[in-house]
């Protein structure tokens, strides 16, 4: 048995606000040790080859539901749910998940202040109870989620949530399993994985993604974005000076 390093969650451009090709992000997982990477674009299921640059591929989807979002991983085909239109009640994405072949985990539950997923009554197979951007509004978001998957007795699992290559591996599962394939970390991450958070990822990269997002969906967005992004590099400057007089 051995010990796989696996971002399971993880945005190409293909995402209204990814910024890095498929072959970036490869890259970058390879240069940080990283074994996979779970491609879980916006309500895409977009196509991935088994493996790229010496990184295996798991083919996913983050679902944006009435309830929040929800990761496909292990896909075995696209989702047979209409993510074009209204949100989809959280129980028609997880039985789309279960019926394409795929695991259905509940993501960053508590990123949004005021989020109740305590209230969620769904078949899930695992939650994320680390993400490197769950902190940006709700400080102890990842410590909540880690206390809800206890209380769920569901298996934990960890992921960057990266828009861009230089937040890839910023958070990560660890599964033990007999091969580096898509079936042995499958049934590994369904047997109880270790979800580790290396590093926040700064709040400007936030500010990037949402000005990519504006720069592809319309230029009367532009100037919101730009403001977005200007609070959040300020909000990283008084992180790095740890001063309390900095209130933003």
């Amino acid at each position: 048995m051995t010990d796989f390093s696996v971002d399971l969650h993880v945005h190409t451009s293909a995402s209204p606000d990814g910024r890095s090709s498929l072959q970036a992000l490869a890259a970058a997982a390879k240069a940080k040790g990283l074994h996979a990477l779970a491609v879980t674009d916006h309500n895409l299921c977009t196509p991935v080859p088994a493996e790229l640059d010496g990184v295996l591929l798991i083919p996913g989807c983050e679902v944006s539901t009435q309830a929040g979002h929800i990761t496909g991983l292990f896909l075995e085909r696209p989702l047979d749910l209409d993510m074009t239109g209204p949100l989809p009640p959280p129980e028609a994405a997880v039985d789309a998940i279960h019926q394409a072949g795929g695991l259905a985990a509940l993501a960053h539950p508590y990123q949004k202040p005021g989020a109740e997923p305590e209230r969620l009554a769904l078949p899930l197979d695992a939650l994320e109870t680390v993400n490197a951007r769950a902190a940006f509004k709700v400080p102890d978001a990842n410590r909540r989620a880690a206390r809800l998957a206890q209380d769920w007795s569901l298996p934990g699992v960890g992921g960057s949530d990266a828009h861009d290559a230089a937040e890839v591996g910023n958070a990560c599962t660890v599964l033990t399993a007999e091969e580096l394939s898509l079936p042995a970390l499958r049934r590994a991450l369904l047997a109880g994985g270790r979800a580790v958070l290396y590093r926040d990822t700064p709040h400007v990269r936030k500010g990037l993604s949402q000005w990519t997002k504006a720069r592809r969906t319309g230029l009367s967005r532009l100037p919101k974005a730009a403001l977005y992004l200007a609070y959040c590099a300020a909000l990283d400057l008084c992180n790095a000076r740890r001063s309390p007089k900095c209130l933003l």
